[in-house]
């Protein structure tokens, strides 16, 4: 806020003194010259207010650093999100996913476990996840 206010006060300044000395300003031959010559002027004292003044500012933008242990709660969220997907437009109802998961050396995850709580047909929802029910070990619990 403090930039803003500046930049405009050395704007209004700028303005009122090369206002003044448009006034002045000779007629005839000169005119053209010594207008121009003022428009730089004027241009160049806006252009350094505005760059003295963002110099001041401070732009400091707080990125958190990538932590792998901010990254699995993503990870498994994401897992949640992919297999909701699948039985959503399977139009099967269901209250509540748990992906359990596992981390590896590397620092990668693997999904071992895939919990649902529905009150659809285990072969209802199986058949809704296809592949992915094939490769992991899904507990469908009937609410």
């Amino acid at each position: 806020m403090n930039v803003l206010r500046e930049v405009i006060t050395a704007f209004c300044a700028a303005s009122i003194f090369i206002g003044a000395l448009y006034i002045i300003c000779p007629d005839g031959v000169m005119n053209k010259s010594v207008k121009y010559i003022l428009s730089l002027i004027f241009l160049i004292t806006i252009v350094t207010a505005t760059g003295i003044t963002v110099k001041k500012a401070d732009f400091n933008f707080n990125i958190p650093e990538y932590n792998e242990a901010n990254a699995e709660p993503l990870d498994v969220a994401a897992a949640e999100y992919a297999y909701a997907y699948a039985l959503q437009a399977a139009d099967i109802n269901f209250s509540k996913i748990t992906v359990c998961t596992d981390k590896t050396q590397n620092g990668s995850i693997v999904i071992n476990k895939v919990i649902i709580c529905s009150t659809c047909e285990k072969s209802q929802i199986l058949q809704a996840l296809g592949e992915v029910s094939t490769n992991f070990e899904v507990e469908i619990i009937n609410e």
